[in-house]
């Protein structure tokens, strides 16, 4: 088993996050696997006691954004949606730790040596059995419609759109042809959600927060990114033909009972969003 390796390391802080929000007694959220996955890394994360948790800006905002999806793949399933697409789906596991409350065919894309670690660190782990879960080896730069398509994904059913921590790792062509290719396949009714970032991302990335002992450094982690985030989300997501609500992380961790650190003003390092957004 090969640890995960490039942008595959950030899984892995997402998932130390996740472990980290799950040890306190006011979590947001459980995740069960969280621990095993960051294990079979490698890396040995510092954690802090657990009555004494942190509100570092890293990791608030990674517990409030799977929240936020959480609470979104749950309630456009809940609205009609029969399918879940998880897009650089990384180390997910909404599969099986959510109480989903109705039949739901969730599909996992992702690179192979993702898909395989992720795999072997889950072992027979099953979802419920209202729950179908789907693993697709492939890369989003090429054509996955396709492959999506031949595990019986369909168009025309409603499906719930989650792209968590994925766009700014592609350029903006490649993102163009990502939400262009989404919505060719949204019948009336998807939902999408997604994390989007600054229209100053890639000037800001020098001193945005880490963890102290990340797995990836601050350089390695510049040298993968590859996009700002837009202007104008309402806007952006109208072009492609959905009507979005555009969250600011800082106000939704207020929302969950957090206090968000103070933030530098010379940069626009708040400047993070939740979407939420309905196909017509």
């Amino acid at each position: 088993m090969n640890a995960p390796s490039g942008v595959g390391k950030t899984a892995v802080l997402v998932a130390a996050a996740r472990e980290r929000e799950s040890l306190r007694a006011d979590h947001l959220f459980v995740d069960p696997w969280a621990h095993a996955f960051v294990e079979a890394s490698g890396w040995i994360p510092q954690h802090e006691a657990a009555d004494e948790p942190r509100d570092d800006q890293l990791t608030l905002w990674m517990a409030a954004r799977t929240r936020f999806l959480d609470d979104f793949v749950l309630d456009a399933v809940r609205g009609g949606c029969t399918q879940v697409a998880i897009l650089g789906a990384g180390l997910d596991t909404r599969a099986l730790r959510l109480d989903w409350p109705a039949p739901v065919t969730i599909f996992e894309v992702d690179t192979a040596p993702m898909l395989e670690f992720k795999r072997s660190v889950l072992g027979a782990a099953q979802p419920e059995a209202t729950v179908t879960r789907v693993t697709l080896p492939v890369d989003l730069r090429t054509d996955w419609p396709d492959v999506l398509r031949r595990a019986e994904f369909h168009d025309d059913h409603p499906t719930a759109w989650v792209l968590e921590g994925l766009l700014m790792y592609l350029t903006p062509q490649d993102v163009d042809v990502l939400m262009t290719r989404i919505a060719a396949m949204s019948a009336p009714g998807s939902r999408l959600g997604a994390t989007l970032t600054s229209s100053h991302f890639l000037e800001d990335a020098q001193t945005l927060p880490q963890l102290p002992d990340s797995p990836i450094d601050r350089d390695e982690w510049r040298e993968l990114l590859r996009s700002n985030g837009p202007d104008d989300p309402t806007r952006w997501l109208d072009r492609y033909g959905w009507r979005g609500e555009v969250f600011p992380t800082a106000d939704l961790a207020r929302k969950y009972g957090r206090t968000p650190p103070p933030l530098d003003e010379s940069s626009h390092q708040g400047d993070r969003w939740m979407v939420s957004a309905t196909r017509g």
